[in-house]
C-alpha cells in the first residue's frame, strides 16, 4: 500500500465515514475509490482535492508520510464533530464564567 492509499484509508477510518460515502460526495463509484484507497489506481489531482475537502484535511497531508500534527493536541486532528462541538460548549461555558467574575470586578 502506498502513502497516499494508507493516508486515505486512515483518515477515513479517522472520520468513521464508509468507502461508498466518500465515493459518493466525490462523484465516483464504490469500487474505483476502493481501488485508490488499495493503491491499485492513482487519482486525478481534482480528485485528491475532493478526498481532501470530503476528509476534511489538506491534499499535502494526503500525499506526505508523515501527516501535519495539530498543535494543541500533538497529534493528527482526530476530534469527531461531536468531540469538537462538546470543546466549543466547554469553551464558550469558560468564556461566559471568565466574562462574569470581569463584570464583578469592575
Amino acid at each position: 500500500m502506498n502513502i497516499l492509499a494508507s493516508n486515505l484509508l486512515t483518515r477515513r477510518e479517522e472520520k468513521r465515514l464508509t468507502q461508498t460515502y466518500v465515493a459518493l460526495k466525490c462523484g465516483m463509484s464504490q469500487p474505483n475509490y476502493s481501488a485508490i484507497e488499495r493503491g491499485k489506481t492513482d487519482p486525478s489531482i481534482s480528485q485528491l482535492k475532493k478526498f481532501a475537502e470530503v476528509l476534511d484535511t489538506t491534499v499535502d497531508d494526503l500525499i506526505s508520510e508523515k501527516p501535519r500534527q495539530n498543535p494543541i493536541l500533538g497529534h493528527k486532528n482526530i476530534l469527531t464533530e461531536s468531540d469538537k462541538d462538546i470543546y466549543i460548549k466547554i469553551l464558550e461555558n469558560q468564556l461566559r464564567a471568565l466574562m462574569a467574575e470581569r463584570k464583578k470586578g469592575q
